[in-house]
């Protein structure tokens, strides 16, 4: 009887210890992309709502060169890489094909200009009023436009990789096939823009308005979107795996053939959004509104249920 209770005990603690392995295998995977909770505290506003006194502290404080002396100051016939372009009026300029890596542009006037093939990679444009600019096939990689003004900008086929957009206006931008790979996004707009098949992998955007946003094709994967805002965006075929999709809002929004493979959905929002063969293989938290739509792993149909419950 002893070893019955004996071989019994050995075997629960055994299958235990599996368990526990799976499970904190499963969380390892988890905490490796996104090891904190989804965060809003001390985000960037966008810049009609920052303090004006903190504007003109961060524009006017000097940024040395890399070995401790001052920038050139910039000439806009002939733009130079490192240059300090603060204080200029660039509206209408026609930079094509130029290099102005490292620039230091914050709160400078760069409206509707034109600087298509161009090179300003690691350039800051904090503050920088960026509206109606034309920047295609142009490498803004590394770049700060954190609580810049991009309203209605082009950046289509450029480099945007490592770029900080916390409280960029991006409204109606237009990025198609751009590269935005390990960007923070946090708190922009981005409201009514054009994004398709661009690639947002494993960045940021936390508290990012997509609203009537078209991202058809674009990749999201390993993206974290907590209490981001898709209402009636255009998703069609956007690949969302492994993201962190925590308080977000899809009402309304097109998902056919959209995949959600491993993506975490806890307390998302899918009411009235269309599924064609959209994939939830392996998603977790899926909302009940979606679980009754799925047949072996794919959604088809519209999500009925308002609700955050899953």
């Amino acid at each position: 009887m002893n070893i019955r209770i004996i071989k019994l005990s050995l075997f629960v603690l055994i299958a235990s210890f599996f368990q526990s392995c799976n499970s904190s295998t499963n969380n390892s995977v988890g905490s490796e992309l996104f090891p904190n909770l989804c965060d809003t505290s001390g985000m960037y506003y966008l810049a009609n709502f920052t303090n004006k006194r903190l504007i003109k502290s961060i524009i006017q404080k000097k940024k040395l060169l890399p070995n401790g002396k001052e920038r050139s100051k910039g000439l806009v016939a002939i733009p130079q890489d490192f240059d300090d372009f603060r204080g200029k009026n660039l509206d209408e300029i026609y930079w094509k094909a130029v290099h102005v890596k490292s620039g230091d542009f914050r709160g400078v006037k760069f409206r509707a200009a034109k600087c298509q093939n161009s090179d300003f990679s690691g350039s800051d444009f904090r503050f920088c009023d960026i509206r109606w600019s034309y920047f295609m096939n142009t490498n803004l990689s590394n770049c700060d436009c954190s609580r810049s003004i991009m309203f209605r900008s082009y950046v289509t086929e450029s480099n945007l990789e490592n770029t900080d957009f916390r409280g960029a206006n991006m409204f109606g931008v237009k990025g198609h096939r751009a590269n935005f790979r390990n960007c923070d996004f946090t708190n922009a707009l981005m409201k009514e823009s054009e994004f398709l098949d661009a690639d947002f992998t494993g960045s940021k955007a936390v508290n990012v308005r997509f609203i009537i946003t078209v991202l058809t094709g674009a990749n999201m994967d390993s993206t974290d979107l907590c209490f981001s805002d898709f209402t009636g965006a255009g998703l069609e075929d956007v690949t969302f795996t492994n993201a962190k999709i925590h308080k977000a809002q899809f009402r309304g929004a097109h998902l056919q053939g959209a995949s959600f493979r491993g993506a975490d959905l806890k307390g998302s929002n899918f009411f009235a959004a269309e599924f064609v063969n959209t994939d939830f293989t392996d998603a977790k938290n899926i909302p009940k509104g979606v679980k009754e739509l799925i047949v072996d792993g794919k959604a088809t149909g519209v999500c009925s249920l308002n609700t955050n419950s899953i």
